[in-house]
């Protein structure tokens, strides 16, 4: 039961979201996770 804790969790996004990077919130690093639609577009560039 405690091993879902103990679990690093690849991609912190939610389904139909991809991480592009980091980005400062409130002080802090957090993923900045964009739709699949825009990181498809992002990468080509």
């Amino acid at each position: 039961m405690d091993n879902k804790k103990n679990e690093k969790k690849e991609d912190p996004c939610w389904n139909g979201y991809h991480q592009l990077g980091m980005k400062t919130k409130d002080s802090k690093k957090v993923p900045d996770c964009v739709p699949d639609e825009k990181a498809k577009t992002s990468k080509k560039k």
